[in-house]
């Protein structure tokens, strides 16, 4: 069974969320009447609502002063990009919580012997942790980079006098590191760490088969993608699953982008289409400023069918969508703004970084109903994914598991083979897979183009191999 780090505490600190949580000036106001004086108080809020703040708590169940105040002061603004980073960094130090209690210390033991203050003890332990279980260098790096940005800003937000450390937590360490850009030109950049970081001899390297992408990525081979669709064709996944799958393949769009789209952004599609009948297709915008979520925001141009877009429209305008949009939880209600996708008690699959915008200043043809929100990362359509294999699975006892991220590489790919099929030089078929997966490094995208050659050429070391153990099995 595999090891999560939270087994290898005795400590119950924990992080919680908050929703509608806002910060807050209070105001104390002296009054005497009639000789009587009387103090009151009143909140002010800056006007900012974060819909999942994280909270950690110790073991006793209290708030661990020093750990929320250092995340309250990185609360810039109300972004999804914001808060997850929130959350993050409250997980990685509710981990250095657990060893401090586990271990009788307080973040501010910091003695003359630099072996013996309590983060230059953590690293040890993490080091140890690294050897004996199956955690990643980059992981146990990230917690540990918590960490010491966690002492930076007690000092950087004042959180506590300079006397309270009696020494230096960690040493900082000025680097040099050579960068690429997107075009793959290289630079070097001055960078400030520290020596709370451990050294692994295990490199992360694609497993064959596999595409880095985002993740670890495994294109779905013909076959596969057959079986799907025959699976659809047999009523085996819901028609939400059904289009997010097409849409993905399709378009190569991420997740966190076809869970956001607007129902204006399939309508806007729809009527450009209808105006003009000669267009087999038409682009959908994602990213900053527009009603789809894309990583880092960036501006992502993703190409729609005809057949994709009318299905979609179809499935909009259908009683089961109406009928989710219609749920209390349906933030967005009967308008335009609402997502494409929403599961059956009315919340989106995934939360657009546009309804936490919505909902500092909500509009009165929106669902004024609506509880408060409860961030969604995906994890029904995860849920109802698995479920759809399980059921492919009992018609084909062969079929692989996927992940939705595979179907990136999918898209991907069969871009890649149906442009060699028709013969187009490797130098168009790469500028296409680039703007198609909206690749930022070109060295991702090349990727793609060597996946099918590094398969063909393992496969005829195998079969070499294995021609010259028969004859040596023949002796």
């Amino acid at each position: 069974m595999r090891h999560t780090l939270n087994d290898l505490f005795k400590s119950k600190a924990k992080v919680i969320y908050l929703n509608n949580f806002y910060k807050a000036n209070l105001k104390w106001t002296l009054n005497t009447i009639d000789n009587d004086t009387q103090y009151q108080v009143s909140i002010h809020k800056d006007g900012q609502i974060y819909p999942r703040m994280p909270v950690i708590l110790k073991s006793n169940g209290l708030p661990w002063n020093i750990g929320n105040s250092y995340l309250i002061g990185l609360l810039s603004q109300p972004s999804l990009s914001n808060l997850r980073s929130l959350s993050s960094r409250a997980i990685f130090l509710k981990f250095y919580l657990q060893y401090l209690e586990d271990s009788n210390q307080n973040f501010l033991d910091l003695p003359k012997t630099y072996s013996k203050r309590a983060p230059q003890k953590f690293k040890i332990f993490m080091v140890d942790v690294l050897n004996k279980y199956n955690f990643s260098a980059t992981y146990i790096n990230n917690i540990l980079s918590t960490v010491a940005h966690f002492y930076r800003e007690i000092i950087h937000q004042s959180l506590l006098p300079l006397n309270s450390f009696e020494n230096d937590p960690f040493t900082e360490v000025n680097k040099r590191i050579m960068t690429e850009n997107s075009v793959g030109l290289s630079r070097f950049i001055e960078v400030t760490t520290s020596d709370l970081k451990v050294k692994s001899s295990r490199s992360p390297y694609p497993q064959l088969g596999k595409i880095r992408d985002g993740g670890s990525l495994r294109p779905l081979t013909l076959r596969e993608q057959e079986i799907i669709f025959q699976a659809f064709r047999n009523n085996l996944a819901s028609i939400e699953l059904e289009l997010m799958i097409r849409i993905a393949i399709i378009t190569g769009a991420r997740q966190q982008t076809i869970c956001t789209l607007s129902i204006a952004c399939i309508e806007e599609a729809n009527e450009i289409l209808e105006n003009d009948p000669s267009l087999n297709s038409v682009v959908i915008n994602a990213g900053q400023r527009f009603r789809a979520d894309s990583k880092s925001s960036r501006h992502n141009r993703l190409h729609f069918n005809r057949k994709l877009i009318n299905d979609l429209i179809n499935y909009i305008y259908s009683e089961r969508a109406e009928y989710r949009r219609n749920h209390i939880n349906s933030f967005y209600g009967h308008t335009s703004e609402n997502y494409v996708f929403l599961t059956r008690v009315g919340n989106p699959y995934l939360s657009a970084q546009r309804e936490i915008a919505d909902r500092q200043t909500p509009k009165p043809e929106w669902n004024e109903s609506a509880p408060s929100m409860n961030v969604k990362s995906g994890q029904s359509l995860r849920n109802e994914l698995d479920r759809f294999v399980k059921r492919v699975q009992a018609c084909e006892s062969g079929f692989c598991k996927f992940s939705f991220h595979d179907l990136r590489a999918t898209s991907g790919m069969n871009l890649v083979r149906s442009m060699r099929e028709k013969n187009y030089p490797d130098s168009k078929v790469f500028d296409y897979v680039r703007q198609h997966l909206n690749h930022k490094n070109i060295k991702t995208t090349e990727v793609y183009l060597n996946f099918d050659a590094e398969i063909e050429e393992f496969n005829e070391i195998q079969e070499g191999f294995g021609e010259i153990f028969n004859r040596i099995a023949e002796y």
